[in-house]
């Protein structure tokens, strides 16, 4: 008698998954980071920027793959479980890079493993 009951359900993030805006305050927070550290390092302001711009390219390179990583991890579990059910599945229906043939054929280059 008295139980509270709360129904609310709080988005929480999966394991694995990416918070961009967590992301974000990082990467500008590494890349202040090396501004100052190459600026008292070797006294040059462009120098400095060359490295932080080079840095960043970097940091968004690694985040695309990530979130590759984590959607071709996505899609396999989603595979399984379906594939797990033994009821009638509907028609598969192409993901966004089975559609066009290029973009398949750079990406089955790029990552071979990958289905």
């Amino acid at each position: 008698m008295g139980e509270t009951v709360d129904d609310r359900t709080w988005p929480r993030r999966s394991v694995g998954q990416m918070y961009f805006p967590q992301f974000l305050v990082g990467m500008v927070a590494t890349l202040l980071v090396i501004l100052g550290w190459t600026f008292a390092s070797t006294g040059s302001i462009w120098q400095a920027l060359g490295w932080t711009v080079l840095a960043a390219v970097v940091l968004q390179a690694g985040y695309f793959a990530l979130v590759l990583w984590l959607l071709h991890g996505e899609t396999r579990v989603t595979d399984e479980a379906k594939s797990g059910d033994g009821a009638a599945s509907p028609a598969k229906l192409p993901g966004p890079f089975e559609r066009d043939g290029i973009i398949q054929a750079l990406l089955s280059r790029l990552f071979p493993r990958l289905p």
